[in-house]
């Protein structure tokens, strides 16, 4: 086993999964504003939790979220579109090793992100696994933005 297969293994075995880094944080983050502000009594816990619930629940968090979400979505449409998966398929016939396969992911994401930052994330992930499926002695490894 090479170094970087190492460090790879510490790390998946070390780094707890997203949700739980989540619920950590949100934990530790609660635990300091209880014990390092100046009122610590249950009233204190009761505020504490209605601060965290109140902004998590913000009507201007939430147009955010649905917004980001929007564009995500609509780009995942657009890019499973019939248009550019013809495109797509029109530029994986061009690859033809590890090289080409990252200067046409890399490329043709860049051109796409500057329509759409959204657009340009779901579509370098698309194109990088059509790629990898179109040309196998790729690396997929190499071609994931």
């Amino acid at each position: 086993m090479n170094i970087s297969q190492f460090i790879e293994n510490t790390f998946k075995n070390l780094i707890p999964a997203p949700f739980t880094l989540a619920v950590l944080l949100t934990l530790i983050t609660l635990f300091v504003a209880f014990f390092f502000t100046d009122q610590t009594s249950i009233t204190s816990a009761i505020q504490i939790l209605d601060f965290w619930q109140t902004g998590m629940w913000d009507p201007a968090l939430i147009v955010f979220m649905v917004q980001m979400m929007l564009i995500l979505v609509l780009g995942h449409v657009l890019v499973l579109s019939k248009p550019v998966s013809w495109l797509t398929s029109q530029l994986t016939k061009i690859v033809t090793g590890n090289a080409s396969a990252v200067i046409i992911v890399s490329v043709s994401t860049m051109l796409v992100a500057f329509f759409n930052w959204g657009l340009g994330l779901i579509f370098g992930a698309i194109m990088a696994r059509k790629v990898a499926e179109a040309a196998p002695p790729a690396d997929l490894k190499l071609i994931i933005p």
